[in-house]
Protein backbone atom coordinates (compact mmCIF):
# COMPACT_ATOMS: atom_id res chain seq x y z
CA UNK A 1 0.00 0.00 0.00
CA UNK A 2 2.72 2.41 0.86
CA UNK A 3 4.44 1.39 -2.22
CA UNK A 4 1.37 3.03 -4.26
CA UNK A 5 1.03 5.92 -2.43
CA UNK A 6 4.86 6.72 -3.21
CA UNK A 7 4.32 5.85 -7.15
CA UNK A 8 1.36 8.09 -7.34
CA UNK A 9 1.44 11.46 -9.23
CA UNK A 10 0.48 14.14 -6.83
CA UNK A 11 -1.87 16.23 -7.94
CA UNK A 12 -4.15 18.50 -5.28
CA UNK A 13 -7.22 20.69 -7.04
CA UNK A 14 -8.54 23.89 -5.17
CA UNK A 15 -11.59 24.87 -6.14
CA UNK A 16 -13.57 27.91 -5.69
CA UNK A 17 -17.83 28.21 -6.55
CA UNK A 18 -20.63 29.48 -5.13
CA UNK A 19 -21.97 26.71 -3.52
CA UNK A 20 -20.90 23.42 -2.14
CA UNK A 21 -21.93 21.16 -4.60
CA UNK A 22 -20.71 23.06 -7.31
CA UNK A 23 -17.21 23.37 -5.71
CA UNK A 24 -17.10 19.48 -5.51
CA UNK A 25 -17.97 19.26 -9.01
CA UNK A 26 -15.51 21.53 -10.27
CA UNK A 27 -13.16 20.19 -8.48
CA UNK A 28 -13.33 16.92 -9.79
CA UNK A 29 -13.76 17.93 -13.11
CA UNK A 30 -10.66 20.00 -13.24
CA UNK A 31 -8.73 16.31 -11.30
CA UNK A 32 -9.97 14.36 -14.46
CA UNK A 33 -13.50 13.53 -14.06
CA UNK A 34 -15.12 11.23 -11.52
CA UNK A 35 -14.10 8.47 -13.99
CA UNK A 36 -10.59 8.55 -12.88
CA UNK A 37 -11.75 7.54 -9.74
CA UNK A 38 -14.66 5.25 -10.33
CA UNK A 39 -15.05 2.55 -12.57
CA UNK A 40 -18.38 0.49 -13.59
CA UNK A 41 -19.66 -1.66 -11.32
CA UNK A 42 -16.99 -0.91 -8.52
CA UNK A 43 -18.22 -0.76 -4.69
CA UNK A 44 -17.36 2.46 -3.03
CA UNK A 45 -17.23 3.40 0.28
CA UNK A 46 -17.03 7.02 1.36
CA UNK A 47 -16.06 7.60 4.68
CA UNK A 48 -17.44 11.17 6.49
CA UNK A 49 -17.45 13.37 9.10
CA UNK A 50 -20.33 11.36 11.69
CA UNK A 51 -19.69 12.84 14.91
CA UNK A 52 -22.47 13.80 16.77
CA UNK A 53 -26.37 14.45 16.45
CA UNK A 54 -25.72 17.79 15.70
CA UNK A 55 -25.97 18.20 11.68
CA UNK A 56 -23.19 20.50 10.37
CA UNK A 57 -21.21 21.83 10.35
CA UNK A 58 -20.10 18.73 13.25
CA UNK A 59 -20.87 16.38 10.61
CA UNK A 60 -20.06 16.67 7.14
CA UNK A 61 -21.94 18.79 4.55
CA UNK A 62 -24.61 16.15 3.39
CA UNK A 63 -25.34 18.77 -0.02
CA UNK A 64 -21.66 17.99 -0.71
CA UNK A 65 -22.32 14.06 -0.06
CA UNK A 66 -25.24 14.58 -2.34
CA UNK A 67 -23.07 15.59 -5.18
CA UNK A 68 -20.60 12.78 -5.07
CA UNK A 69 -22.93 10.35 -4.65
CA UNK A 70 -24.39 11.49 -8.12
CA UNK A 71 -21.10 11.70 -9.27
CA UNK A 72 -20.35 8.02 -8.51
CA UNK A 73 -23.65 6.80 -10.21
CA UNK A 74 -22.96 8.22 -13.07
CA UNK A 75 -19.30 6.84 -13.25
CA UNK A 76 -21.63 3.30 -12.96
CA UNK A 77 -20.58 2.70 -9.44
CA UNK A 78 -22.48 -0.74 -8.57
CA UNK A 79 -22.83 0.00 -4.63
CA UNK A 80 -22.09 3.28 -2.78
CA UNK A 81 -21.95 2.97 1.19
CA UNK A 82 -21.49 5.70 3.52
CA UNK A 83 -20.44 5.56 7.13
CA UNK A 84 -18.13 6.37 10.27
CA UNK A 85 -17.89 5.47 13.70
CA UNK A 86 -19.00 8.65 16.19
CA UNK A 87 -17.52 9.88 19.25
CA UNK A 88 -17.75 7.40 22.09
CA UNK A 89 -20.75 6.22 23.37
CA UNK A 90 -23.01 7.13 20.66
CA UNK A 91 -24.60 4.62 18.53
CA UNK A 92 -25.15 5.83 14.90
CA UNK A 93 -28.38 4.61 14.59
CA UNK A 94 -29.44 6.95 17.61
CA UNK A 95 -28.13 9.72 15.15
CA UNK A 96 -29.57 8.37 11.85
CA UNK A 97 -32.79 8.99 13.67
CA UNK A 98 -32.04 11.75 14.83
CA UNK A 99 -31.24 13.59 11.17
CA UNK A 100 -33.32 10.98 9.20
CA UNK A 101 -29.94 10.64 7.16
CA UNK A 102 -30.42 6.40 6.25
CA UNK A 103 -33.60 7.67 4.22
CA UNK A 104 -31.81 10.72 3.49
CA UNK A 105 -29.10 9.15 1.44
CA UNK A 106 -31.20 5.90 0.40
CA UNK A 107 -33.75 8.03 -1.99
CA UNK A 108 -30.30 9.33 -3.88
CA UNK A 109 -29.05 5.66 -4.07
CA UNK A 110 -26.68 5.27 -1.58
CA UNK A 111 -26.64 3.02 1.69
CA UNK A 112 -25.69 4.11 5.31
CA UNK A 113 -23.87 2.06 6.72
CA UNK A 114 -24.09 0.85 10.83
CA UNK A 115 -20.35 -0.14 11.38
CA UNK A 116 -21.14 -0.30 14.99
CA UNK A 117 -24.05 -2.94 14.49
CA UNK A 118 -26.33 -0.57 16.40
CA UNK A 119 -29.14 -1.03 13.39
CA UNK A 120 -29.89 -4.46 14.88
CA UNK A 121 -30.46 -3.30 18.51
CA UNK A 122 -33.81 -3.78 19.43
CA UNK A 123 -34.66 -6.43 16.88
CA UNK A 124 -36.28 -9.16 19.19
CA UNK A 125 -35.90 -11.73 16.34
CA UNK A 126 -31.96 -11.26 16.74
CA UNK A 127 -30.76 -12.55 19.97
CA UNK A 128 -27.08 -11.94 22.16
CA UNK A 129 -25.43 -15.04 19.98
CA UNK A 130 -26.68 -14.10 16.56
CA UNK A 131 -25.71 -10.62 17.58
CA UNK A 132 -21.95 -12.17 18.66
CA UNK A 133 -21.76 -13.58 15.19
CA UNK A 134 -22.70 -10.58 13.30
CA UNK A 135 -20.00 -8.49 15.17
CA UNK A 136 -17.61 -11.62 13.93
CA UNK A 137 -18.63 -11.35 10.65
CA UNK A 138 -18.61 -7.09 10.43
CA UNK A 139 -14.66 -6.86 11.79
CA UNK A 140 -11.56 -8.15 10.41
CA UNK A 141 -8.88 -8.29 12.96
CA UNK A 142 -5.74 -6.26 11.63
CA UNK A 143 -2.46 -6.85 14.20
CA UNK A 144 -0.23 -3.68 13.94
CA UNK A 145 3.14 -3.83 15.77
CA UNK A 146 2.05 -5.13 19.72
CA UNK A 147 -2.09 -3.12 19.49
CA UNK A 148 -4.46 -5.22 17.71
CA UNK A 149 -7.43 -3.01 15.88
CA UNK A 150 -11.08 -4.45 14.62
CA UNK A 151 -11.58 -2.81 10.97
CA UNK A 152 -15.29 -3.03 9.70
CA UNK A 153 -15.07 -5.70 6.46
CA UNK A 154 -17.35 -3.26 4.18
CA UNK A 155 -14.26 -0.74 4.10
CA UNK A 156 -11.72 -3.16 3.66
CA UNK A 157 -13.69 -5.14 0.82
CA UNK A 158 -14.98 -2.27 -1.22
CA UNK A 159 -13.03 -1.17 -4.76
CA UNK A 160 -12.49 2.22 -3.82
CA UNK A 161 -12.66 4.46 -0.81
CA UNK A 162 -13.72 8.21 -1.00
CA UNK A 163 -12.39 10.42 1.47
CA UNK A 164 -14.71 13.02 2.69
CA UNK A 165 -13.57 15.37 5.72
CA UNK A 166 -15.36 18.49 6.83
CA UNK A 167 -12.67 21.08 8.14
CA UNK A 168 -13.04 22.94 11.39
CA UNK A 169 -10.60 23.57 13.89
CA UNK A 170 -9.20 20.94 16.41
CA UNK A 171 -7.63 22.07 19.75
CA UNK A 172 -4.87 19.18 19.38
CA UNK A 173 -3.96 19.43 15.75
CA UNK A 174 -5.06 22.81 14.86
CA UNK A 175 -7.31 22.06 11.99
CA UNK A 176 -9.58 18.53 11.53
CA UNK A 177 -7.21 16.98 8.90
CA UNK A 178 -7.53 14.09 6.46
CA UNK A 179 -5.60 12.00 8.56
CA UNK A 180 -8.02 12.77 11.24
CA UNK A 181 -10.65 11.42 8.90
CA UNK A 182 -9.30 8.15 8.16
CA UNK A 183 -8.53 7.58 12.22
CA UNK A 184 -12.09 6.85 12.72
CA UNK A 185 -12.37 3.88 10.35
CA UNK A 186 -11.94 2.08 13.60
CA UNK A 187 -14.27 1.94 16.52
CA UNK A 188 -13.73 4.37 19.30
CA UNK A 189 -12.57 2.20 21.91
CA UNK A 190 -9.94 1.55 19.96
CA UNK A 191 -8.90 5.13 19.47
CA UNK A 192 -8.92 5.84 23.10
CA UNK A 193 -5.50 6.63 24.64
CA UNK A 194 -5.06 5.86 28.11
CA UNK A 195 -2.28 6.62 30.59
CA UNK A 196 -2.49 3.30 32.87
CA UNK A 197 1.33 3.28 34.39
CA UNK A 198 0.85 5.89 36.66
CA UNK A 199 3.64 8.04 35.68
CA UNK A 200 2.34 11.27 35.47
CA UNK A 201 5.39 13.33 35.72
CA UNK A 202 6.97 11.09 33.05
CA UNK A 203 4.01 10.96 30.95
CA UNK A 204 3.55 14.61 30.91
CA UNK A 205 6.66 15.65 30.29
CA UNK A 206 7.29 13.49 27.31
CA UNK A 207 3.99 14.37 26.04
CA UNK A 208 2.89 10.64 25.94
CA UNK A 209 -0.45 10.97 25.01
CA UNK A 210 -0.36 12.82 21.92
CA UNK A 211 2.65 10.84 20.55
CA UNK A 212 0.61 7.30 21.21
CA UNK A 213 -2.38 9.32 19.27
CA UNK A 214 -0.42 10.46 16.62
CA UNK A 215 1.43 6.83 16.09
CA UNK A 216 -1.94 5.10 16.27
CA UNK A 217 -3.61 7.60 13.83
CA UNK A 218 -0.77 6.80 11.26
CA UNK A 219 -0.97 3.37 11.92
CA UNK A 220 -4.51 3.16 10.64
CA UNK A 221 -4.15 5.13 7.76
CA UNK A 222 -1.05 2.36 6.31
CA UNK A 223 -3.98 0.22 6.53
CA UNK A 224 -6.21 1.35 3.49
CA UNK A 225 -5.54 4.97 1.94
CA UNK A 226 -8.66 6.78 0.29
CA UNK A 227 -8.27 6.53 -3.49
CA UNK A 228 -9.92 10.11 -3.55
CA UNK A 229 -9.58 12.58 -0.58
CA UNK A 230 -11.58 16.07 -0.39
CA UNK A 231 -11.32 18.67 2.19
CA UNK A 232 -14.50 20.92 2.38
CA UNK A 233 -13.57 24.19 3.49
CA UNK A 234 -16.53 26.04 2.17
CA UNK A 235 -17.75 26.65 5.62
CA UNK A 236 -15.06 26.62 7.68
CA UNK A 237 -15.72 26.42 12.01
CA UNK A 238 -13.06 28.97 13.50
CA UNK A 239 -12.66 29.76 16.96
CA UNK A 240 -13.74 27.07 19.21
CA UNK A 241 -14.55 23.55 17.35
CA UNK A 242 -14.46 21.31 16.05
CA UNK A 243 -18.14 20.93 17.40
CA UNK A 244 -20.36 24.14 17.96
CA UNK A 245 -19.71 25.97 20.61
CA UNK A 246 -20.42 29.86 22.22
CA UNK A 247 -16.73 30.64 21.03
CA UNK A 248 -17.28 29.27 17.41
CA UNK A 249 -17.91 30.80 14.46
CA UNK A 250 -18.55 29.97 11.18
CA UNK A 251 -16.61 31.60 8.21
CA UNK A 252 -17.31 30.95 3.96
CA UNK A 253 -14.75 30.29 2.50
CA UNK A 254 -16.41 28.78 -1.04
CA UNK A 255 -12.93 26.78 -1.30
CA UNK A 256 -12.74 22.95 -1.47
CA UNK A 257 -9.23 21.00 -1.73
CA UNK A 258 -9.06 17.53 -3.42
CA UNK A 259 -6.46 14.81 -4.63
CA UNK A 260 -5.84 11.41 -5.00
CA UNK A 261 -3.33 11.20 -1.80
CA UNK A 262 -4.08 12.12 1.72
CA UNK A 263 -1.04 13.80 2.74
CA UNK A 264 -0.40 15.72 -0.02
CA UNK A 265 -3.86 17.24 0.30
CA UNK A 266 -3.76 18.20 3.64
CA UNK A 267 -0.34 19.88 3.27
CA UNK A 268 -1.89 22.10 0.36
CA UNK A 269 -4.66 22.73 2.99
CA UNK A 270 -2.32 23.69 5.73
CA UNK A 271 -0.51 26.29 3.61
CA UNK A 272 -3.94 27.32 2.30
CA UNK A 273 -5.18 27.84 6.14
CA UNK A 274 -1.25 29.59 6.80
CA UNK A 275 -0.21 26.78 8.86
CA UNK A 276 3.48 26.27 8.31
CA UNK A 277 3.24 21.95 7.10
CA UNK A 278 6.24 21.69 8.93
CA UNK A 279 4.68 22.60 12.36
CA UNK A 280 1.92 20.02 12.69
CA UNK A 281 3.19 16.98 14.74
CA UNK A 282 0.89 14.88 12.55
CA UNK A 283 2.79 15.62 9.49
CA UNK A 284 6.11 15.58 11.70
CA UNK A 285 5.77 12.29 12.56
CA UNK A 286 4.47 10.98 8.96
CA UNK A 287 8.10 11.97 7.91
CA UNK A 288 9.40 10.09 10.93
CA UNK A 289 7.26 6.89 9.79
CA UNK A 290 8.53 7.54 6.01
CA UNK A 291 4.85 7.83 5.15
CA UNK A 292 6.08 8.83 1.42
CA UNK A 293 5.38 13.10 2.21
CA UNK A 294 5.69 15.05 -0.77
CA UNK A 295 7.33 17.93 -1.19
CA UNK A 296 5.13 20.79 -1.60
CA UNK A 297 7.24 22.07 -4.41
CA UNK A 298 6.61 18.66 -6.27
CA UNK A 299 2.72 18.73 -5.65
CA UNK A 300 0.90 19.77 -9.24
CA UNK A 301 -1.75 22.62 -8.02
CA UNK A 302 -4.65 23.06 -10.05
CA UNK A 303 -7.23 25.41 -10.15
CA UNK A 304 -7.13 28.29 -7.64
CA UNK A 305 -3.66 29.63 -6.67
CA UNK A 306 -3.02 29.08 -2.81
CA UNK A 307 -1.39 32.66 -3.19
CA UNK A 308 -4.66 34.44 -4.16
CA UNK A 309 -6.45 32.38 -1.92
CA UNK A 310 -4.59 32.04 1.53
CA UNK A 311 -7.02 32.47 4.82
CA UNK A 312 -6.11 32.86 8.39
CA UNK A 313 -8.50 31.62 11.13
CA UNK A 314 -8.94 32.08 14.78
CA UNK A 315 -7.43 28.43 16.12
CA UNK A 316 -8.45 26.90 19.15
CA UNK A 317 -7.20 28.15 22.48
CA UNK A 318 -3.57 26.37 23.15
CA UNK A 319 -4.44 26.73 27.20
CA UNK A 320 -6.71 25.74 29.27
CA UNK A 321 -6.61 28.99 31.14
CA UNK A 322 -7.74 30.76 27.90
CA UNK A 323 -10.65 29.26 28.23
CA UNK A 324 -13.29 31.90 30.18
CA UNK A 325 -16.16 30.77 32.16
CA UNK A 326 -18.37 32.91 34.94
CA UNK A 327 -17.34 32.19 37.79
CA UNK A 328 -15.33 29.63 37.71
CA UNK A 329 -11.25 30.13 38.10
CA UNK A 330 -8.75 27.85 36.26
CA UNK A 331 -5.75 26.86 38.45
CA UNK A 332 -3.64 24.97 36.01
CA UNK A 333 -0.88 22.85 37.02
CA UNK A 334 1.32 20.42 34.33
CA UNK A 335 -1.14 18.58 31.91
CA UNK A 336 -0.72 16.33 29.45
CA UNK A 337 -2.56 16.78 25.81
CA UNK A 338 -5.10 14.20 27.03
CA UNK A 339 -6.42 16.08 29.90
CA UNK A 340 -5.95 19.37 27.97
CA UNK A 341 -8.26 18.08 24.84
CA UNK A 342 -10.70 16.60 27.58
CA UNK A 343 -10.42 19.43 29.50
CA UNK A 344 -11.29 21.71 26.69
CA UNK A 345 -14.39 20.28 25.39
CA UNK A 346 -15.44 19.92 29.01
CA UNK A 347 -15.12 23.49 29.51
CA UNK A 348 -16.62 24.79 26.35
CA UNK A 349 -19.53 22.72 27.02
CA UNK A 350 -20.14 23.99 30.13
CA UNK A 351 -19.81 27.52 28.25
CA UNK A 352 -22.38 26.84 25.91
CA UNK A 353 -24.94 24.93 27.19
CA UNK A 354 -24.26 26.44 30.99
CA UNK A 355 -24.70 30.41 31.02
CA UNK A 356 -27.30 30.31 33.65
CA UNK A 357 -26.34 27.60 35.46
CA UNK A 358 -22.50 29.09 36.23
CA UNK A 359 -24.53 32.88 36.95
CA UNK A 360 -26.46 30.99 39.95
CA UNK A 361 -23.28 29.32 41.02
CA UNK A 362 -20.87 31.31 42.12
CA UNK A 363 -17.06 30.96 43.54
CA UNK A 364 -15.77 27.78 41.96
CA UNK A 365 -12.22 26.57 41.06
CA UNK A 366 -11.12 24.17 38.35
CA UNK A 367 -8.11 22.57 39.25
CA UNK A 368 -6.27 20.42 36.15
CA UNK A 369 -2.71 18.87 35.98
CA UNK A 370 0.11 17.79 38.47
CA UNK A 371 0.76 20.55 41.17
CA UNK A 372 -1.95 23.16 40.50
CA UNK A 373 -1.49 26.43 41.31
CA UNK A 374 -2.98 26.91 44.81
CA UNK A 375 -6.73 28.26 44.66
CA UNK A 376 -6.56 31.55 46.20
CA UNK A 377 -10.25 31.67 47.18
CA UNK A 378 -12.51 28.93 48.94
CA UNK A 379 -15.65 27.97 47.07
CA UNK A 380 -16.64 24.79 45.49
CA UNK A 381 -13.20 22.81 43.57
CA UNK A 382 -13.26 20.95 40.70
CA UNK A 383 -10.25 18.50 40.18
CA UNK A 384 -9.83 17.44 36.66
CA UNK A 385 -8.10 13.96 36.04
CA UNK A 386 -5.88 11.73 38.43
CA UNK A 387 -2.67 14.29 38.34
CA UNK A 388 -4.51 16.96 39.93
CA UNK A 389 -6.38 14.20 42.30
CA UNK A 390 -3.49 13.00 43.24
CA UNK A 391 -0.94 15.70 43.37
CA UNK A 392 -3.31 18.17 45.71
CA UNK A 393 -3.86 15.16 48.15
CA UNK A 394 -1.55 17.51 50.92
CA UNK A 395 -3.29 20.81 49.65
CA UNK A 396 -4.49 22.93 52.36
CA UNK A 397 -8.32 22.77 50.81
CA UNK A 398 -8.06 19.27 51.08
CA UNK A 399 -9.19 20.40 55.20
CA UNK A 400 -11.22 22.48 56.93
CA UNK A 401 -10.19 23.92 60.31
CA UNK A 402 -13.04 24.12 63.25
CA UNK A 403 -11.61 25.98 65.82
CA UNK A 404 -12.04 25.29 69.22
CA UNK A 405 -15.43 26.54 70.71
CA UNK A 406 -13.59 26.92 74.33
CA UNK A 407 -11.11 29.29 72.77
CA UNK A 408 -13.09 31.33 70.52
CA UNK A 409 -15.68 31.91 73.22
CA UNK A 410 -12.71 33.57 75.68
CA UNK A 411 -11.61 35.30 72.61
CA UNK A 412 -14.74 36.92 72.32
CA UNK A 413 -14.96 38.14 76.38
CA UNK A 414 -11.62 39.17 76.02
CA UNK A 415 -10.41 37.29 78.97
CA UNK A 416 -7.16 35.40 79.15
CA UNK A 417 -7.03 32.16 79.15
CA UNK A 418 -6.64 30.11 82.48
CA UNK A 419 -3.54 28.38 82.76
CA UNK A 420 -3.68 24.80 82.02
CA UNK A 421 -2.35 22.54 84.87
CA UNK A 422 -2.29 19.37 82.52
CA UNK A 423 0.15 22.13 79.63
CA UNK A 424 -1.95 20.36 77.40
CA UNK A 425 -3.34 22.85 74.54
CA UNK A 426 -6.68 22.55 73.32
CA UNK A 427 -6.39 21.59 69.58
CA UNK A 428 -8.17 22.76 66.64
CA UNK A 429 -10.43 20.05 65.07
CA UNK A 430 -9.93 19.21 60.94
CA UNK A 431 -12.41 17.53 58.85
CA UNK A 432 -12.31 16.45 55.02
CA UNK A 433 -13.11 19.24 52.74
CA UNK A 434 -16.60 17.70 50.82
CA UNK A 435 -16.79 21.00 48.51
CA UNK A 436 -14.44 19.22 46.30
CA UNK A 437 -15.31 17.31 43.41
CA UNK A 438 -12.80 14.97 41.93
CA UNK A 439 -13.00 13.94 37.97
CA UNK A 440 -10.86 10.68 37.59
CA UNK A 441 -9.08 9.38 34.88
CA UNK A 442 -6.00 9.87 32.35
CA UNK A 443 -7.92 11.70 30.72
CA UNK A 444 -12.06 11.63 32.10
CA UNK A 445 -14.55 10.83 30.13
CA UNK A 446 -16.20 13.87 29.49
CA UNK A 447 -19.84 12.43 29.51
CA UNK A 448 -19.31 10.84 32.91
CA UNK A 449 -17.92 14.22 34.03
CA UNK A 450 -21.27 16.02 33.48
CA UNK A 451 -23.32 13.34 35.13
CA UNK A 452 -21.12 13.73 38.19
CA UNK A 453 -21.26 17.21 37.80
CA UNK A 454 -24.68 17.22 38.22
CA UNK A 455 -24.60 15.40 41.23
CA UNK A 456 -22.55 17.56 42.78
CA UNK A 457 -23.72 20.75 42.31
CA UNK A 458 -28.02 18.92 42.46
CA UNK A 459 -30.69 19.11 39.83
CA UNK A 460 -32.08 22.23 41.31
CA UNK A 461 -28.63 23.99 40.89
CA UNK A 462 -28.27 23.02 37.15
CA UNK A 463 -31.50 23.11 35.52
CA UNK A 464 -30.37 23.55 32.14
CA UNK A 465 -27.56 20.85 32.30
CA UNK A 466 -30.47 18.65 34.27
CA UNK A 467 -32.33 19.10 31.21
CA UNK A 468 -30.05 18.78 28.65
CA UNK A 469 -29.09 15.45 30.27
CA UNK A 470 -32.42 13.97 30.13
CA UNK A 471 -32.86 14.92 26.72
CA UNK A 472 -29.72 13.41 25.78
CA UNK A 473 -29.93 10.52 27.74
CA UNK A 474 -30.16 7.72 25.34
CA UNK A 475 -26.72 9.04 24.26
CA UNK A 476 -25.06 10.13 27.01
CA UNK A 477 -25.81 7.48 29.29
CA UNK A 478 -28.71 5.70 27.67
CA UNK A 479 -30.04 1.88 27.82
CA UNK A 480 -29.02 1.52 24.34
CA UNK A 481 -25.59 2.37 25.17
CA UNK A 482 -25.39 -0.27 27.62
CA UNK A 483 -27.01 -3.26 25.77
CA UNK A 484 -25.11 -2.12 22.79
CA UNK A 485 -21.45 -2.42 24.97
CA UNK A 486 -22.44 -6.07 25.46
CA UNK A 487 -21.65 -7.19 22.05
CA UNK A 488 -20.70 -4.69 19.43
CA UNK A 489 -17.46 -2.46 19.09
CA UNK A 490 -17.92 0.55 21.07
Amino acid sequence: MLSQSKSKKNEVVISKADTPKESLIKGIEILGGISRFIDNEDQVFIKFNLNLPGGFPTNTNFEVLEGLIISCKEAGANKIYLGSFPVKGIPINIISEILSIKEYFSAIGAELVFLDNSNYYGKKEVNSEQLKKIKRDSFTKVKLNDNEYSIPNIILNSDKFISVNQINVNPLFKINLALLNSYSIIPSKYREIRNNKNKTHEYNSRNQYKKDLISNILKIYRVKQPDLVINDLFYILEGAGPFIYKDSNLRKTKLMIMGNDTIAVDLITLKLLNIEPDDNDLIKQARIMDLAIPEISNIKVLGEKIEENRISIDLCVPKIEDIKLQNISTYPGKYCTGCYNEAYHFLNFMKTYMVKDLKYNPDNCFLIGENPIVPDKSGNIILFGDCAINSTENYEFRKIVIENKKQNKKKLKNKPPKENKSKKKPKNKEKPNKDILELHGCPPNIYTCLNLLLNYYGKNNLPNLNLLIKMNDFWINGKSNKELKTWEAF
